[in-house]
């Protein structure tokens, strides 16, 4: 029976002309490997291969070979035996003699940490024959980073959750206010993590709750110790993010603006309407581009980072326009991210998995985000998040 994400990886090789995939691991340490092969116990080093042509190939020493031969790995890769050093690198050496270009788990200028997987020793020995080295990026995040349609379900429902709680966050504060004259972030951050539970969900890290100046940090999080109260004429940032507690699920990760009061003063909507335009910007760049090619991340940031230094504010906006989504701890996932200021993010945005778009203005007077959630679904662009048009007017 034949692997679909074997399929997809020949033919990613095939397009683009590769000879193989090289994959050097040494006990587990490469993710990818349990991705492959399963969870196993490998105690000496292991080079998992895909090839443009012919039979995929583990190179294995002979004492995990107990481990590896077994039907739905053999089916599937070849195993070529090992029990010297010097055995190995001939093995190596007579299997890459033919290749010319081949991936593996680099990136240029190690730019990209969490696909920089391959130790140096293995690049250089590829290297030294004169075969091309490129990143194995795109490749990574068909095993990694795409996740299925089940787990696209429990991602729509954990978006809609995160609606239906940040409207009863909003409310809270608005009946704080009428009540006492004052809410809290710490208060509202909890009554938040509260609900994810209520709702069967999981996160990883408290919500953001942030008024004002305390929101141009963009990573800002009250504490029990250290909160500021909510008042009449505040601007409050909301970010929240989980996903539901079931195996499989992908997070949901969205920002919203709230101000207390009935009607939003002018500062603060032309400046949530820098960052509408640049969310809208980069979504329609990616559904006009990618119909047409491959889009790249650090394209899309390009795209949304532009608006914000067009309208004078580019030295306020610190960080990547968006990050990947999946199904892991963490809302931060493996795959491509939308980045061309904190690395030079030139993996593809693949059919099957989500990211963030979430351009922020973080001045010294105030900060403001926007946020919400795309997946790509063929060759089309949806946005799964919420879309704030305007900010929320929490007294009206």
């Amino acid at each position: 029976m034949k692997n679909r994400n074997d399929e997809l990886i020949r033919q990613t090789l095939i397009q683009r002309n590769v000879d193989a995939w090289i994959i050097p691991d040494y006990e587990n340490r490469n993710p990818l490997t349990l991705k492959i092969i399963g969870q196993m116990m490998l105690t000496r080093k292991i080079v998992i291969v895909f090839v443009k042509e012919g039979k995929n190939y583990i190179i294995c020493h002979s004492i995990d070979r107990l481990f590896l031969d077994k039907p739905d790995i053999t089916e599937r890769f070849d195993l070529c035996v090992y029990n010297t050093w010097k055995e190995l690198l001939s093995i190596q050496n007579e299997r890459a003699r033919d290749y010319k270009t081949v991936m593996m788990d680099v990136s240029e200028n190690g730019l990209l940490p969490n696909i920089s997987l391959a130790d140096y020793g293995s690049v250089k020995l590829y290297e030294s024959k004169g075969i091309k080295i490129v990143s194995s990026g795109d490749l990574q995040q068909i095993l990694l980073a795409r996740y299925d349609e089940k787990s696209f379900e429990l991602q729509i429902i954990a978006e809609k959750n995160l609606m239906k709680i940040k409207d009863e966050a909003f409310s809270l504060i608005k009946d704080d206010i009428k009540e006492k004259g004052y809410s809290d972030e710490y208060r509202i951050q909890q009554f938040i993590c509260s609900r994810f539970k209520e709702e069967g969900m999981f996160y990883d890290e408290a919500p953001i709750v942030a008024i004002g100046r305390n929101a141009s940090n963009p990573h800002y999080g009250p504490t029990f110790t250290t909160s500021s109260p909510i008042k009449e004429g505040d601007l409050v940032l909301i970010d929240l993010w989980a996903k539901m507690n079931t195996p499989g699920s992908a997070y949901a990760d969205q920002t919203w603006m709230g101000y207390v009061g009935k009607e939003i003063p002018t500062i603060y909507a032309e400046r949530f309407a820098i960052l509408r335009k640049a969310v809208d910007s980069a979504f329609a760049f990616i559904n006009e581009q990618i119909k047409l090619r491959e889009v790249h991340g650090y394209e899309v940031d390009d795209v949304s980072r532009r608006v914000i230094e067009d309208a004078g504010f580019g030295q306020y906006f610190t960080h990547r326009t968006g990050h990947n989504i999946a199904d892991g701890v963490s809302p931060h996932g493996p795959g491509a991210n939308i980045d061309n200021y904190e690395s030079h993010e030139t993996r593809s945005l693949i059919d099957g998995t989500s990211f963030s778009l979430e351009p922020g203005i973080y001045a010294p007077d105030f900060g403001m985000r926007s946020e919400t959630n795309v997946y790509i679904n063929g060759k089309e662009a949806l946005m799964i998040g919420g879309r704030q048009e305007s900010i929320i007017p929490i007294l009206l």
